[in-house]
């Protein structure tokens, strides 16, 4: 198996970081920061980051945080359920996603009949941002980081900007001052009444310099040098094509969206490429000017999230020339947001957290062509079919024009409750859910793909007893929100035709990167404590003197640092 499959372990601890087994670390004299800022890279695994680490420049942002800074090689997500929704909402209120409720991107919801997105909610548009309307925190069941700023250090302010909507909103919250995000039908950056009463002038300048349609032409090629992408194949058949009409899936490429001026299909581009995470960087520069963070003694609130890196993941694979070069420009990218940082704030004066809302797994070819056991396929359907037959077996045929499951999706089962009223018999309601789940999670796991199925009320009422598959899928689960059968595939095979993904319990997915930098946090330090992903939470929290958000399961090593 290749190296990047392979959970980096060999950590060094220096001698402030033996404290991870209880050794008090020195008192640190830092002033309180002006600004805090929570960085979310989306899907940046940990296997990713090792295999380009060797290539990221020596005065990149990487460097920088690694030189300046404290390395935790151990972050990993503790629910099963690793996507955008629920990892954003764990950077943002320092819970799992069975405390914060936002348990996939978009779940089933049976009272509905549809499934609901996680940031959806009744939200009325600003005049000018018409695109931003129905968005909005209303289905994050704990309060956030963000939150807890806006509650404990008067006059604070609290920002959030990326690509996506429910990367800023479920990093910030309700209580936030501005949520932002840019809409590809527009190219707009946009927020809405969740939080403001009319569009703040900076957004107005930002939208009307229009800085993203000055991209129009710009022709993506390869950043780094030849020995950066060695091993990587730039022309894959399973790979997307670049979206500007080419058909083709090498660079260069220009950013066009086959058309000759900017409109919907160059925008979507934008963020299929690593121009996207520049306007989130440009973006995030404008909200700190446009609202002042950082420039007095009152701590403020930045939360940034680079979106692309997921996009040009799903599109390419991470094992892409693509993906690879997304990540270096990236690398530039931060270093020169710090420097801004540096300038506009003080280069003692601003904290940051970075780390990632999930992993990725690797495109099931290339894993079986490094001696993987891999594949995908219609996955979940296949496991339906073979629960309704298993159902059907056992309890008879449904009524006429129904069907024992109503939906499955994100390795989820849910039944059709009418259904099974209607053929329990003499068994009570309990006592026939609990047999339909396990009839239909013994057949699903026998299906090509999948390693392993559970009935949902048993992953809940059952002590999983140090099971580390069982408590991450526990760790996903919200009553309510839950599907009846819980699926997990088998690693390094994907459900559908997209060249790569996410969204499993396995490591691949879970690991993911953290680092620290600021203020009291020790310089070039690797700290061997595992933490999850909502550290920053805490860590911020403490740098701030306010409480850290109830759902927080972090604790700071000690010896991190001690604040006066």
């Amino acid at each position: 198996m290749s190296r990047p499959f392979v959970r980096f372990t060999a950590v060094l601890v220096l001698a402030v970081a033996a404290s991870a087994q209880g050794r008090g670390g020195p008192t640190v004299d830092a002033p309180r920061p002006r600004l805090v800022v929570l960085c979310s890279i989306d899907q940046l695994a940990d296997w990713v980051w090792q295999a380009a680490r060797p290539h990221f420049g020596k005065d990149g942002g990487f460097a920088r945080l690694l030189g300046n800074g404290a390395y935790f090689p151990q972050c990993a997500y503790e629910h099963a359920c690793s996507e955008t929704g629920p990892g954003h909402a764990t950077i943002g209120t320092g819970a799992p996603a069975a405390g914060h409720g936002i348990v996939r991107n978009a779940w089933w919801s049976p009272a509905d009949g549809r499934a609901v997105y996680c940031v959806e909610e009744p939200m009325a548009a600003l005049p000018e941002l018409k695109e931003g309307k129905d968005r909005g925190p209303g289905r994050l069941l704990l309060p956030t980081l963000g939150d807890g700023v806006k509650a404990h250090v008067p006059g604070a302010k609290v920002v959030s900007v990326s690509w996506k909507d429910r990367a800023a909103i479920l990093m910030a919250g309700r209580s936030a001052d501005i949520v932002c995000w840019f809409e590809a039908t527009t190219g707009n950056l946009v927020t809405n009444t969740a939080w403001v009463d009319k569009t703040p002038g900076w957004i107005v300048d930002f939208n009307e310099k229009r800085a993203i349609d000055g991209f129009h032409g710009w022709v993506w090629d390869r950043f780094g040098p030849p020995d950066a992408y060695a091993g990587l194949v730039d022309d894959r058949p399973y790979e997307v094509p670049h979206q500007n009409g080419s058909n083709q899936r090498t660079l260069p490429q220009p950013v066009t969206g086959g058309k000759p001026e900017p409109g919907g299909a160059f925008y979507t581009q934008v963020y299929v490429s690593p121009v996207g995470n520049t306007m989130v960087r440009l973006a995030g520069e404008a909200a700190v000017r446009g609202n002042g963070l950082g420039s007095d003694d009152v701590p403020d609130l930045l939360c940034i999230s680079f979106s692309s890196v997921d996009i040009v993941g799903h599109t390419f694979g991470p094992d892409s020339v693509e993906a690879r070069d997304t990540l270096l420009r990236l690398d530039r990218e931060l270093a020169t947001f710090f420097a801004f940082l540096d300038r506009e704030v003080g280069a003692d004066r601003w904290a940051v957290f970075v780390t990632a809302d999930h992993g990725v797994g690797p495109t099931p070819e290339w894993a079986k062509a490094h001696g993987v056991d891999a594949g995908r396929g219609l996955l979940q359907t296949q496991a339906r079919a073979a629960a309704e037959k298993a159902l059907t077996e056992q309890f008879g045929a449904p009524p006429e024009g129904k069907r024992w499951i109503t939906h499955v999706g994100e390795f989820s089962l849910f039944f059709d409750q009418a259904v099974l009223e209607s053929k329990q018999g003499a068994l009570d309601a309990a006592t026939m859910h609990r047999q339909a789940s396990r009839i239909a999670a013994a057949a699903a796991a026998g299906t090509k793909g999948f390693a392993a199925a559970f009935a949902t009320s048993d992953l809940l009422e059952t002590d999983p007893l140090g099971d580390p598959l069982r408590i991450a899928l526990r760790k996903a689960l919200c009553p309510g929100r839950a599907g009846d059968v819980q699926l997990v595939v088998k690693p390094y095979w994907l459900d559908g035709v997209i060249p790569a993904s996410h969204g499993t319990p396995h490591p691949y997915d879970r690991e993911v990167v953290a680092f620290a930098m600021g203020p009291g946090v020790p310089a070039g330090v690797r700290f061997a404590a595992p933490i999850t992903p909502g550290f920053g939470t805490v860590l911020f929290a403490e740098m701030l003197g306010i409480p850290k958000p109830p759902g927080a399961v972090d604790t700071l090593p000690a010896g991190l640092f001690r604040m006066r």
